[in-house]
């Protein structure tokens, strides 16, 4: 049995999946491959059916826990893991991201070389295997590390392949369950989470050498109106800090981050580049969207409270 010594630390990792037992089932025992293995492994199963809680059974591995969850959305699945976990570091890994063998070795490794931050986000890469061995090992590391109110999406975010000191949730709260996939606002839970850290003068550090591979299982269709789920989720993100006094985000990140997508589309259609087109309209779309239901969800709350 490989080592799960860690000496001065402890890693949970922390699965939220919703029937997809086959792709989960490929990412665990990728998992279970690592040279360095976690304490525990917490996948948090809002499936409609058993299938899920049955693979797991078939993969028979002590570290495994299995929670049955009647809630939706990747946050509220994410939220629970963490609740259940019992080590000060969680990692999450998303069920359609398979980890190399150093996945949990480079985690630790940056975590020692980091000490001060409170979270630890990787490289999502991708490639026509799906597979984490092709990825590629000669390359320099790329590293930042943000210790402010800042732009989140400098460091990422990649919440599917992130490390997180359990004491930043004390300090800041839990995942939004109104943003992410599978909730009322389907994108930018990870980008929500950091720049709330952020605001707390915790550090955030990005190192691509924190490594997995996303398995691309959407067609170009799916890809395209799934932009729309992550500008929605950008777009209440917005509202929700202009609702609380915060207007950084909307002056500072949405210029910086996502006008070029609004300000591309006239030329993306002069070019003929469809596709870019389609992908950039789609996210205007939902970020303009996600915006207004954000706000309009505010003042009921507002209406509401003064009845």
């Amino acid at each position: 049995m490989k080592s799960s010594d860690q000496s001065h630390m402890g890693i949970s990792v922390v699965y939220p999946t919703r029937d997809r037992p086959e792709l989960l089932r490929r990412s665990i025992k990728a998992l279970l491959k690592n040279s360095v293995l976690p304490d525990e492994i917490i996948v948090v199963d809002q499936s409609r059916t058993d299938l899920t809680q049955r693979m797991l059974a078939d993969l028979n591995d002590p570290r495994i826990i299995h929670i049955a969850s009647r809630e939706t959305g990747l946050s509220r699945g994410r939220n629970g893991g963490g609740r259940a976990s019992r080590f000060p570091v969680i990692g999450f890994l998303d069920d359609d991201c398979i980890p190399p063998r150093d996945w949990i070795g480079s985690a630790l490794m940056a975590i020692r070389r980091f000490p001060e931050s409170g979270v630890w986000i990787g490289e999502v890469f991708r490639n026509k295997d799906d597979d984490p061995d092709a990825i590629p090992g000669d390359v320099p590391e790329d590293r930042m590390t943000l210790t402010s109110a800042d732009d989140p999406w400098s460091v990422g975010p990649t919440g599917g392949n992130s490390f997180f000191r359990k004491t930043v949730f004390e300090a800041v709260g839990l995942f939004d369950p109104l943003l992410g996939q599978g909730s009322d606002f389907p994108g930018a839970e990870d980008g929500d989470m950091t720049y709330r850290i952020l605001r707390e003068k915790i550090p955030v550090t990005y190192t691509n050498m924190i490594r997995c591979v996303h398995v691309g299982w959407r067609d170009d269709e799916e890809n395209i109106q799934n932009g729309y789920n992550y500008g929605s989720g950008v777009g209440a993100m917005m509202a929700k800090f202009l609702a609380q006094g915060d207007n950084y985000p909307l002056l500072n990140i949405f210029p910086r981050r996502f006008l070029s997508r609004f300000l591309s589309l006239p030329f993306n259609i002069l070019l003929g580049r469809k596709k870019k087109f389609l992908v950039n309209l789609k996210w205007s779309q939902g970020m303009i969207d996600g915006f207004l239901k954000w706000r309009r969800m505010d003042t009921d709350k507002k209406t509401e409270a003064d009845k």
